[in-house]
């Protein structure tokens, strides 16, 4: 039986893996059309400005930028003839609030005065930010006034690629329920414990059952040996 116990315990054990659900990105919103070359302020102004900044808003998104070749810029400041950075603005812009969006090779700290969001991750291709932190800081600065979002390349890499795309991306999602091994571990020791009384506890009962029926079946035969020493007293 104790056999059988610690196959089940097994299994269960076994059936208490972790639990992984496997989601595909989600893209929100995306423009494809363009095709504007880095530098030194070059702009373009979306399309549908409206559904970026609604697309910003979706819980758990990012900001994608994507070059079509690597920007080759590995370190900046603001002093530094070697930059890249770049801007969100409303197409109504005049003054100096723009969301600067920071890369691989110009971080915040590279220029602490510009208030630079830094990206997520830049592998030299793909650029991506906090969505909710871009439209955090562009309602900050007050330009959802009616100008249509535009986005600036500011860097020194003049001409060094193109931003083939903007998107706005849910990312894959991993979420995993794992059962502790030591609480798994302490409750099937627990349980083969118990078991081990119980099968104990079985076992004395058995065992004292032949004894008990020994004694009863010697009852009668002391009382005939009784009535036999009476008969011969009288």
């Amino acid at each position: 039986m104790k056999k059988v116990l610690s196959m089940a315990i097994a299994l269960c054990m076994m059936l208490t893996l972790t639990v992984a659900v496997f989601a595909e990105d989600t893209e929100v919103w995306s423009e494809t059309t363009m095709f504007f070359s880095s530098g030194n302020w070059n702009t373009y102004t979306l399309d549908d400005g409206d559904g970026f900044l609604e697309a910003l808003q979706t819980e758990g998104a990012v900001l994608v930028i994507t070059r079509d070749a690597e920007s080759g810029v590995t370190s900046g400041g603001g002093t530094s003839d070697t930059y890249e950075n770049f801007a969100i603005v409303d197409s109504w812009y005049s003054a100096d609030d723009y969301v600067w969006l920071g890369t691989a090779g110009h971080t915040a700290a590279d220029e602490p005065s510009k208030a630079i969001i830094d990206c997520l991750s830049d592998d030299g291709l793909v650029c991506t930010y906090d969505a909710a932190t871009v439209y955090a800081r562009y309602i900050e600065l007050g330009l959802d006034q009616g100008g249509t979002p535009t986005i600036i390349s500011n860097t020194s890499a003049e001409g060094a690629y193109n931003i083939t795309s903007v998107s706005v991306v849910v990312p894959e999602v991993t979420e995993e329920e794992t059962v502790e091994e030591a609480e798994t571990e302490d409750e099937a020791e627990d349980t083969t414990e118990a078991a081990e009384e119980t099968t104990s506890s079985s076992s004395s009962s058995s065992s004292s059952s032949p004894d008990t029926g020994v004694a009863l079946a010697l009852i009668p035969m002391a009382i005939a040996g009784i009535a036999v020493v009476s008969s011969k007293k009288r």
